[in-house]
């Protein structure tokens, strides 16, 4: 043997092959295992990402879920005042009133009237323009007459509503007992159930502000120049009849509003005023006849998953 080199024995070399190969395999063994486990795949995460796009998709623009006759026609909170909703562009009406008498009188006498809407009150600012014959019984229609004016908006999914509006702004022949009358109003329309279908389903309110016919009838006859208070409530007692009452600011009214033909635009109200006797000489028969119509189109499109959920049967 050499001297200077050194002799590593078998045993020695054997052992260190060995523990090589042992790291070797461990090393493999953990690459593998890192390998055989991915961070995602598409089955594992695939109902994750449908349960956030659930969660987080925007809903579409809400479709009126409640018809526009449950707004315009039953239930209305009034006989005689004014309404807080109105039309917008694409909305026309007709419409014709009577009484048995009137005040003071034992004459019956009735008039009629057309108007239509412009602007959206959804989005931002109805205008309502309404014609009236005033004394249509007793004297030739447009004989005497008027044009009125509202501005209105609605809130909170058609269920706020605000109006301010301006009666017989324009008149010819001898003007009306009201005479010319401004006035601002607030309503609130109920959900009392989920379905508009259900008997006792909505309760509409309104209550109001205004100089003209709503002051009292003794200011009235003093030329006092003040503001008097005006208000309703109706309560929709089925799909097809409604029950409303109001003060006029005058009068005590009460009567029913129905609407004989769902879906067809017609309402009519039998009622009668000054049930009090506050003013006039005793209650007096009332009753109205209108008819509505809408050519406005919604021209959205709806996903197959939103029409379901908001036309779903109650």
């Amino acid at each position: 043997m050499r001297r200077g080199l050194t002799h590593t024995p078998p045993t020695s070399i054997l052992r260190a092959a060995l523990l090589v190969a042992c790291v070797g395999l461990a090393l493999g063994d953990v690459a593998r295992v890192g390998a055989q486990q991915p961070t995602t795949t598409p089955a594992a995460t695939s109902p994750h990402l449908d349960s956030l796009r659930r969660a987080w998709r925007v809903p579409p623009p809400p479709v009126q879920l409640i018809t526009t006759a449950a707004f315009l026609g039953a239930p209305g909170s009034s006989l005689g005042n004014p309404s807080a909703t109105g039309t917008g562009t694409g909305d026309y009406f007709v419409g014709a009133g009577f009484q048995g008498r009137t005040r003071y009188t034992h004459d019956a006498d009735g008039g009629f009237g057309f108007g239509f809407g412009l602007g959206d009150p959804e989005q931002g600012v109805g205008l309502e323009t309404v014609v009236t014959s005033f004394s249509s019984v007793r004297h030739p229609p447009f004989s005497i007459g008027g044009i009125s004016a509202k501005l209105h908006r609605r809130f909170d999914n058609n269920q706020v509503l605000v109006a301010a509006g301006y009666e017989n702004l324009a008149s010819w022949g001898a003007l009306s007992d009201g005479g010319r009358s401004i006035y601002a109003e607030v309503g609130r329309i109920f959900l009392l159930r989920e379905s508009a279908e259900s008997p006792f389903s909505i309760l509409s309110a309104s209550v109001g502000l205004g100089d003209g016919r709503f002051r009292s009838e003794q200011d009235v006859k003093d030329k006092r120049e003040t503001i008097g208070v005006f208000g309703g409530l109706g309560l929709r007692i089925t799909p097809q009849v409604a029950l409303s009452s109001e003060w006029t600011g005058q009068n005590l009214n009460a009567g029913f509003m129905l609407t004989p033909l769902p879906g067809r635009g017609i309402v009519a109200t039998v009622g009668m005023a000054d049930l009090t006797h506050h003013s006039g000489d005793g209650a007096r028969f009332i009753m109205s006849l209108g008819f509505g119509l809408s050519t406005r189109q919604d021209r959205r499109i709806l996903s197959e998953e939103d029409r379901n959920a908001i036309f779903k049967q109650p």
